[in-house]
């Protein structure tokens, strides 16, 4: 059940081809489009950013001048020569001389009421708060001289009030008839001559329109990139209560009661949030002469509006070229799997037993040579099974004559031995000699050949071998047996260190007449453990080399050229004690090659 539910999820070689295409054409784009509008929005944000500072700054300035234009009227005002002379008769003369002195008053507040836009009362109080002289532009009546109708804090604000003059918040006021409007207070103290004395006469208090802060608050930039975009300024002061708002309702209330809930308490001031439910991007300017700050909101939404609009064209066309060019895909990639689906079916029906397939290799194309290579192929199998039914039958008839004309081992040794009497006989004790070896190194070879022997015996047999080579390449190398007392008896399998020897031999010796030496160690790592150390000072291995002897990747190779083979004995090492055994080979190019084999340590008695 596992290997079907895998099949069912192998892709063909042309839904392959349809994914690559896609995701190499598509996800980049994608992915810089992704970039282009994150960059993009960061940028605008930055700019705008930049452009809304300006535009605070601008409007700081803005509402300093205004501010300090009507504190320069109110100044003229107190420091104007009839309200000089008429303020001491207002507080300190007869019936006659205060209802005169009334009147002045109240014409000179109203010449200054008129002369500025803005300004809606102008009142005289006195030192304790009674309302003296009143001027409302509005109705032109004076203000109630009740106490009562005096506003409570704004005269303990005017009590406290030191010699600057005095700029209170916005508040909330009506007129005779009930409608609603806001004022805010600008107030100075009134100082006259009484007696020959400077006397504190009372306070001047101008009440001004809350569209004269309202108005300050809205500077225009020429080529500002927030045109267009939905953006206000208004005021708050220290608590965070409004000042000056776009919707009058909403003067005296919290600034943080328009903010969504995660930003409705009093916490520091928020860059982003959602102002009255739309999201915001906001900005602050403190104005040093009143202690309000100027808050500066834009909308999210139409700051972005045209991206978003761009971003949904992108989208809808990214989207329709995507359709055209997947379409565009499967058939351009049917087209180049065609030729590979017709193979494969070819395949297919060899695999079945039909070997006369034939395939049209006329397409000129990668395609067609494969096509013509499996043609061929095809062709030499077909011959190849022709000439192995042949080679069959012949194959039954020469393993009869072999097995009636097979050389038994023993005539090999009598023939040697006949030569070697002949070469005795005519004095050639060299050749008798190697003729003594070859017959030694061919008995020992091919009796018991997986059998374990003596160290003394198999090195007996490896010194004839060696022998034999050093007389082949005219003594041009010198070989040096070590063996640690005690290790002649220890028993180990045959043949394991030949291959190795003529590796270095042939190999690692090749090229050179005189000067190399091949050194051969016997010892004990520890008393479980025999090492056999072969080292040479050959011309040595590439570590690419020594990796793929060791990994089996050129076991052919090594087998070709190195008799039995180093992979072999390997094999053999693992083979005979599995993970007890190890091979290895530490070689540098130019200096000569080091072979260690570890295997364990079989005493005599012990297995």
């Amino acid at each position: 059940m596992r290997g079907i539910g895998k099949a069912n999820f192998k892709l063909t070689y042309k839904n392959k081809l349809i994914i690559i295409f896609v995701l190499v054409a598509f996800l980049p784009s994608f992915l810089m489009q992704y970039v282009t509008y994150m960059n993009s929005t960061q940028a605008m944000k930055a700019k705008i950013n930049e452009q809304v500072n300006y535009n605070l700054i601008q409007t700081n300035k803005s509402l300093d001048a205004v501010l300090t234009e009507y504190e320069d009227t109110l100044y003229q005002l107190i420091i104007n020569d009839d309200v000089v002379k008429s303020t001491p008769k207002l507080l300190h003369g007869s019936d006659f001389d205060q209802l005169v002195a009334s009147d002045v008053l109240q014409q000179i507040f109203a010449g200054y009421s008129n002369s500025k836009k803005g300004i809606r009362r102008i009142t005289y109080f006195d030192n304790n708060g009674n309302v003296l002289v009143s001027y409302d532009k509005t109705t032109g009546s004076s203000w109630s001289q009740e106490r009562d109708g005096t506003p409570f804090l704004l005269i303990m604000k005017l009590n406290d009030m030191r010699q600057n003059p005095l700029i209170t918040v916005t508040e909330k006021a009506k007129t005779d008839g009930g409608e609603a409007y806001y004022i805010f207070h600008i107030a100075r103290k009134l100082f006259g001559i009484s007696s020959g004395q400077l006397e504190r006469m009372g306070y001047i208090v101008m009440d001004l329109d809350e569209s004269v802060l309202s108005e300050a608050c809205t500077v225009s930039l020429p080529n500002a990139p927030t045109s267009g975009i939905s953006s206000a300024n208004f005021l708050m002061d220290a608590s965070g209560n409004l000042i000056s708002f776009p919707e009058k309702e909403k003067i005296g209330a919290s600034f943080f009661s328009l903010l969504d809930a995660e930003h409705s308490d009093v916490s520091p001031l928020p860059e982003q949030a959602a102002v009255m439910g739309q999201p915001s991007i906001m900005n602050y300017y403190p104005n040093e002469k009143t202690g309000w700050t100027i808050v500066n909101v834009t909308s999210e939404a139409k700051m972005f509006s045209e991206m978003y609009a761009m971003q949904k064209i992108t989208i809808w066309t990214g989207l329709a070229m995507l359709s055209v060019s997947i379409l565009l895909i499967v058939y351009f990639s049917g087209l180049l799997t065609k030729s590979i689906r017709t193979i494969v079916s070819a395949m297919q029906q060899t695999e079945h037993g039909n070997l006369n397939v034939k395939l049209d290799d006329t397409s000129g194309d990668e395609m067609s040579i494969i096509a013509s290579s499996y043609n061929k192929m095809m062709a030499t199998i077909n011959e190849l099974m022709e000439r192995t039914k042949q080679a069959v039958q012949k194959q039954k008839e020469s393993d009869i004559r072999s097995l009636e004309a097979q050389i038994n081992p023993h005539f090999l040794y009598n023939t040697l031995d006949s030569i070697n009497w002949m070469a005795i006989e005519k004095e050639e004790h060299e050749i008798s000699r190697m003729l003594k070896g070859l017959a030694l190194i061919l008995r020992y070879s091919v009796s018991s050949s997986n059998q374990m022997v003596p160290l003394a015996r198999e090195l007996e047999w490896l010194e004839q071998y060696l022998f034999l080579q050093k007389t082949r390449f005219s003594d041009s190398f010198q070989y040096y047996v070590h063996m640690q007392p005690g290790l002649q008896q220890a028993p180990m399998y045959k043949l394991l260190l030949q291959p190795f020897v003529e590796n270095s031999i042939l190999h690692g010796f090749a090229g050179r007449k005189s000067g190399s030496e091949l050194h051969i160690r016997f010892l004990t790592e520890d008393e479980s453990s025999l090492c056999v150390e072969i080292e040479d000072n050959g011309c040595g291995m590439d570590e690419a080399v020594v990796r793929s002897i060791l990994l089996a990747e050129a076991r052919d190779a090594a087998e070709a050229s190195s008799g039995i083979g180093i992979r072999n004995v390997i094999e053999r090492l693992q083979l005979y004690y599995g993970e007890r055994a190890h091979c290895r080979i530490e070689s540098v190019r130019g200096r000569g090659t080091r072979v260690n084999l570890i295997m364990p340590l079989c005493r005599e008695g012990n297995s």
